[in-house]
């Protein structure tokens, strides 16, 4: 089953800790597990079948999320019968499908954060060797003992518990992949600003209050600003987007793309001098962007910049 890879600092961060754990040392928890030093998160579990652990982990994240998560319905969804597994991309594209965020969670401090936050976290292990791997998906619904033991739903064991150096090792080997499923309006306890745009961003459905939460959080990111006024121009809301794109111009003058759009809310509004001026602007920007060209060729009737 491919898996992404890690960059820059991860890699190094992954290599130290693998040579730790590869040593047989011991790892302590995040200092942040003594404070609580146990937690336990209600969400329903479902058995998995021989080789469908990806489906069952997935359902349990969809019925926390108080959705429909049969089974046997979404191993037509996301399993992979030649593979006899799910890709993780398949997982959390069937949760955006639903209107949720799939948000990664790629490093211990990030999943305590979650766990604490009452945010379960679906993990992806390798209970085997790297060399002759066992991919398998469980979800994360607690710890006790200040982080010793983690408490998982895994395979057909309800609430089983893990040694924290044994789960970290079996996380470790797959590279340390994760993410939350979270309703609109909610975000997690580790988010960040550009990992939240790029979980944003190919999301389709009902995202209005997902960039409205994101912006209320990040309201100085120029990115995330222009997330929302697009979805607010798709709701027809075109004067609170034209406010938006104003807005996002103003935070981040070199986004060619805002310019764009922030021309044709300006023509919308009636303003054709300055939709002009900002299209103008997006194609010195983006001088060799085809789309950016014909937006001069419409907005400017032809006469260019």
């Amino acid at each position: 089953m491919p898996l992404p890879r890690m960059r820059g600092g991860r890699v190094a961060a992954a290599l130290l800790l693998g040579l730790l754990l590869a040593a047989c040392q011991t790892v302590p928890p995040p200092q942040e597990a003594e404070h609580p030093p146990q937690q336990y998160l209600d969400v329903p579990f479902i058995a998995q079948d021989a080789y469908q652990c990806g489906p069952a982990a997935l359902g349990m994240m969809l019925q926390w999320n108080r959705l429909p998560g049969d089974k046997e319905a979404l191993v037509d969804e996301v399993w992979l019968p030649e593979r006899k597994g799910a890709l993780g991309i398949e997982l959390k594209a069937a949760g955006r499908a639903r209107g949720l965020l799939a948000y990664p969670v790629q490093s211990p401090d990030a999943l305590f954060a979650e766990v604490q936050a009452g945010h379960p976290v679906l993990v992806l292990q390798n209970l085997a060797l790297p060399q002759w791997p066992m991919w398998h998906y469980a979800v994360v619904i607690g710890y006790r003992d200040g982080g010793e033991r983690i408490v998982l739903h895994s395979g057909t064991k309800q609430a089983t518990t893990s040694h924290w150096n044994r789960f970290l090792r079996t996380w470790a080997r797959a590279e340390y992949w994760g993410f939350v499923l979270l309703p609109a309006g909610e975000l997690p306890a580790s988010v960040r600003p550009e990992p939240l745009l790029r979980a944003l961003a190919p999301m389709q459905k009902d995202t209005l209050a997902h960039w409205q939460a994101a912006v209320a959080r990040f309201p100085d990111s120029g990115r995330l600003r222009f997330g929302l006024a697009n979805a607010l121009w798709a709701a027809e809301r075109h004067d609170a987007a034209r406010d938006a794109y104003e807005r996002t111009v103003t935070l981040a003058p070199e986004l060619a793309p805002a310019w764009n759009n922030l021309a044709y809310a300006r023509r919308d509004a009636g303003d054709r001098d300055g939709a002009r001026q900002a299209v103008c602007r997006a194609h010195a920007l983006a001088p060799d962007s085809g789309n950016v060209a014909d937006s001069v060729e419409e907005i400017t009737g032809g006469e260019g910049c």
